[in-house]
């Protein structure tokens, strides 16, 4: 899966049936403060913004959904504020078919922590996406234990204490990047689902129970400055994926 970085501004031309376009947005975007994000988003997204406790969750799920919204409305060629976002059975977002002709369906899956929102884009395959701070001391043995396999915690175990924090977040983003790009979440059982952890190596789905269809699926790893970890997991054989860096929030709009 070739990688090809382009400008914000030249993406809503085209996303080719062979290409996955992922977009890197900082919450600190110029432009940012302008816009009032819960504008753009339906009652009941309001309603689930205003659960969160923490001001700054708050703020990035608003942000990530107007985001999301406003591209969506790009790639479309209609006002974001006409893009109808749907739940699916088991919480993945998605395109309200009742409003967007089916040859005009887009698949798309979004994630968002600390100062980052990454969204993935595709015409013809699922996507998945994950991104998460390293934080040391979220890290438990309960943990480990609840979302390694047995071999994957041997070779957590003998990778240098100082790749241990990388490895741990580069296999729960692939995981739950494979699994948000299923519809899944993290309900399926995770010790069933063993990728590479060695943060030197490629990301790669190494087993899965044959029922989720495994071998249809490529994971990437993301290149992203510490502290945080991302993975893009796609629904096809052989595909492009197309690097879009975000530096002002006019570039979204």
């Amino acid at each position: 899966m070739a990688a090809n970085p382009i400008r914000a501004a030249e993406a809503y031309g085209w996303l080719a049936p062979h290409e996955v376009h992922v977009w890197r947005i900082p919450l600190d975007a110029p432009g940012a403060a302008m816009h009032d994000p819960g504008l753009l988003l339906t009652p009941t997204e309001q309603a689930r913004a205003a659960r969160f406790t923490q001001a700054e969750d708050r703020c990035r799920f608003q942000t990530a959904r107007a985001a999301t919204r406003c591209i969506l409305g790009g790639y479309l060629g209609v006002p974001a504020a006409q893009v109808g976002i749907v739940l699916g059975r088991l919480g993945k977002p998605q395109l309200d078919a009742a409003t967007v002709p089916a040859d005009r369906l887009l698949q798309f899956n979004v994630s968002h922590a600390g100062s980052w929102i990454v969204a993935a884009f595709a015409r013809s395959f699922a996507v998945g996406i994950d991104v998460e701070c390293l934080t040391a001391t979220a890290v438990s043995e309960e943990l480990i234990g609840h979302c390694l396999s047995d071999n994957e915690r041997r070779t957590l175990a003998a990778l240098p204490q100082e790749k241990q924090i990388a490895a741990f977040f580069k296999c729960w983003t692939s995981k739950e990047a494979w699994l948000k790009g299923l519809g899944l979440g993290i309900t399926a059982p995770l010790q069933a689902i063993e990728v590479s952890i060695d943060p030197d190596q490629p990301a790669q789905l190494l087993t899965a129970p044959l029922e989720l269809r495994p071998a249809d699926w490529w994971l990437r790893t993301l290149e992203f400055s510490a502290p945080y970890a991302a993975t893009v997991a796609v629904a096809a054989k052989s595909a492009v994926l197309v690097d879009i860096s975000v530096d002002s929030w006019r570039n979204i709009n």
